[in-house]
């Protein structure tokens, strides 16, 4: 669908959307976990004038790839299996902070490019940043709880198989609304070395297949649980990013 042309009539009700003139329902994915495996981290330093005040806009920057499938715009064309990621800190001192995570397409250059933002607790941020520094985090990868769609039919694939998450369209039905989450874990480490190669007559282990174990199809009970889970945590997303809105100015 051209992105100028605004999108057709939208439906959302208990964790379901329907869009007028597409073929899928879409469900928001909360039992299954976003995840970015991101690398060249850098650290970028400055500062800015706002307000007639000086802001420290330190950040971290990084290359990320989506794992096991691609960010797509419901009602729009194209897929993003890249992305930007900047990481920056919350402004609070707050340890108990948690950690959030921003997700959309913004305009650069007359061209809608896909964007992930972390906001990280300070002693994550501060802890991150220097091991980038000291060389010792060349890697990262996270996984995220968002408020990104599904397909309906996509519900029920297997973890460790791809799946496309999708940006519900904006509120005006220009472009996407952003969508957010809490990451709910993050690690980073050097570089991998390459991999040694086996010894004549052995084979390598194959890795567990954990995705086998798990159960994926949910029943009715389970799945409004969940529902009712994810309701919560959308209230405190709201306010979460009300408090960095309200902190920023």
């Amino acid at each position: 669908m051209n992105e100028s042309q605004p999108i057709p009539s939208v439906s959302v009700s208990d964790g379901w959307m329907t869009i007028d003139g597409l073929p899928h329902r879409y469900q928001q994915g909360a039992a299954r976990r976003f995840r970015l495996d991101a690398a060249a981290l850098r650290v970028i330093r400055g500062y800015a004038s706002r307000d007639g005040r000086l802001e420290d806009v330190q950040r971290l920057e990084a290359e990320a790839r989506i794992v096991g499938g691609a960010l797509r715009r419901a009602g729009l064309d194209g897929a993003a299996g890249r992305l930007r990621l900047t990481l920056r800190p919350l402004a609070t001192s707050s340890e108990a902070a948690r950690l959030l995570l921003l997700l959309g397409y913004r305009d650069e250059n007359g061209e809608a490019e896909p964007f992930a933002e972390g906001f990280l607790a300070p002693s994550v941020f501060e802890a991150l940043k220097a091991d980038i520094l000291s060389g010792l985090a060349q890697e990262l990868s996270l996984e995220a709880t968002t408020s990104l769609w599904i397909r309906e039919e996509d519900r029920d694939t297997p973890a460790g198989q791809p799946v496309d998450w999708y940006l519900g369209p904006a509120a005006d039905g220009q472009g996407s609304a952003p969508a957010r989450g809490f990451i709910e874990s993050i690690e980073w480490c050097q570089a991998a070395a390459a991999e040694a190669p086996h010894p004549a007559g052995s084979e390598p282990m194959a890795p567990l297949d954990h995705a086998e174990s798990e159960d994926h199809h949910l029943d009715d009970s389970a799945d409004q649980l969940r529902r009712i889970n994810w309701s919560l945590k959308q209230l405190l997303l709201v306010l979460a990013f009300m408090l960095i809105i309200i902190a920023m100015k």
